[in-house]
């Protein structure tokens, strides 16, 4: 087993060298790849952006919460509406759909989050069965243009990005598609990232191991839950909104508007690692991947994959990573990200050095990897 001492130079050059090669694969993907791979990871980026968001109340805060789908949906129709009947920039779209699902989940959470365990769960199910019931309302048709959504975002202000040279072929558009999405999730992660580090990141776990004790320490539990409840819709919105703009199209019946957007948003997270911040990361490529090489396997397909799904027209992805979360429950609680802590654990050893002796709240405030 490799000994590493913690600040160490040894230590230090690992860490540049994965940061480097990380930074290599990302300049690589939008240079080197073809079109539809470059597209397959922009929305790898939306999926994980929403995965990330309903960590931070599962994850991180223990509330289940199966309505996310619905905030999705919020950022998605906001962003159309404002592009089509309005004008407006495609960037601007960011902050009017994260301030609108702020508002609305805040709105949620005042009275849901008052209550705990499956009726919270039951309570979020309830809203995300009838938000595409209200797009399809007809005294909101000419909003939502009822049934059909909105098939006509268009915007023409965004440049085509022949980024670090010719495209030699590809998309400009999903090139700019994939850094957009990128740089969006950067900042949610970041923004993740941060809260977990903080006063409220501490007081989010502590809410999750033990309600009761945490408001007996000085939590505001109520407060707290409803603010990060807020955050969270309003990440979610984002992701909504970049996938609009990547597709042009929003309907009541698109794959993350309705329930089945927020229960693969769970899978993701959980596959990946809840209570982790690189979790939803590994869940979110695992997910697209896959989506992406069953797609062909459905009726018409013939052999062992088509026998076994052959029963839907559907990519059978979302089945498939319920089944392995089945696996991964039995085998490996905290998912993707704890089994590949626990295999480097087993290749390499950090030592902490002698200067960096942690107290009991330097441990607790340690961000989540």
């Amino acid at each position: 087993m490799l000994k590493i001492k913690e600040g160490s130079l040894q230590h230090w050059a690992i860490r540049i060298v994965g940061f480097a090669l990380l930074a290599l694969l990302v300049v690589y993907i939008p240079t080197q790849s073809e079109t539809a791979r470059i597209g397959q990871f922009a929305s790898a980026f939306t999926l994980i952006i929403a995965a990330m968001s309903l960590n931070m109340v599962l994850g991180f805060t223990g509330q289940i919460s199966l309505g996310h789908s619905a905030f999705f949906g919020i950022g998605g129709y906001t962003a159309a509406i404002l592009i089509r009947d309005h004008g407006w920039s495609p960037g601007y779209t960011f902050y009017a759909a994260a301030v609108i699902a702020f508002v609305v989940g805040c709105l949620i959470g005042l009275p849901v989050l008052r209550i705990r365990g499956a009726y919270l769960a039951l309570v979020t199910l309830a809203v995300a069965v009838l938000f595409p019931t209200l797009l399809r309302w007809k005294k909101l048709e000419w909003l939502t243009d009822g049934a059909k959504g909105i098939d006509s975002v268009k915007y023409d202000d965004l440049p085509v990005w022949p980024i670090l040279g010719e495209l030699k072929g590809r998309d400009g558009r999903a090139v700019f598609s994939y850094w957009l999405g990128l740089l969006v999730l950067v900042i949610v992660y970041l923004v993740c990232r941060g809260l977990i580090r903080s006063r409220v990141g501490r007081s989010l776990i502590a809410i999750r191991d033990n309600e009761t004790a945490a408001a007996v320490m000085g939590v505001n539990v109520t407060r707290t839950k409803v603010l990060i409840f807020g955050i969270s819709a309003s990440m979610c919105a984002l992701a909504g909104v970049l996938a609009t703009l990547n597709s042009g199209v929003v309907t009541p019946d698109g794959q993350f508007v309705t329930l089945l957007g927020s229960i693969i948003f769970l899978l993701i997270m959980v596959v990946g690692g809840a209570g982790t911040l690189s979790g939803p990361i590994i869940g979110g490529l695992v997910y697209v991947w896959l989506d992406n090489t069953t797609r062909g396997i459905g009726a018409d397909s013939s052999g062992v994959m088509g026998f076994i799904f052959g029963w839907t027209d559907q990519s059978p992805a979302t089945l498939i990573l319920g089944l392995a979360l089945i696996v991964i429950m039995l085998f490996a609680p905290t998912g993707l990200m704890g089994l590949l802590r626990k295999l480097t654990r087993r290749i390499t050893t950090i030592i902490p050095s002698l200067s960096s002796r942690r107290t009991v709240r330097d441990v607790l405030r340690r961000p989540a990897r």
